[in-house]
């Protein structure tokens, strides 16, 4: 008689924070422009990507702050640069790489700011 079995699954998953604000053209009729911090397993690690997205083409300045704070230290990472959207299209701007014991123990801080669509921010956790 065979005993009892054990069925292992594993789900990777990506826990997206989305911000969209609306901005109004002057044409009247309303744009969003999106900032988002993926937050990725990879292997024994957490990838954190920066991704921005718009309505139509757009250029600006980002910073990407990422704090953690686990078992192996703490770390502070700041990012900055400039970006090009096209329109409808995600774009990664930058991505920082942490060890998987940081999960759940960072914040992340993505700001965009373009004169198309103005200043946004979005946080993570």
């Amino acid at each position: 008689m065979a005993g009892p079995s054990t069925t292992i699954v594993t789900i990777t998953c990506a826990v997206l924070t989305i911000m969209r604000i609306a901005v109004a053209s002057a044409t009247g009729t309303t744009m969003n422009v999106g900032c988002q911090i993926r937050a990725i397993p990879y292997n024994d690690m957490l990838r954190l990507e920066a991704v921005a997205v718009g309505p139509r083409p757009a250029t600006g300045n980002y910073q990407f702050e990422v704090f953690k704070q686990s078992s192996s230290g703490t770390s502070q990472n700041v990012q900055s640069g400039e970006f090009e959207l096209d329109a409808g299209r995600d774009t990664i701007l930058t991505t920082v790489i942490l060890e998987g014991a940081a999960r759940g123990r960072y914040r992340a801080r993505l700001t965009l700011d373009s004169q198309e669509f103005g200043r946004i921010s979005c946080v993570s956790p």
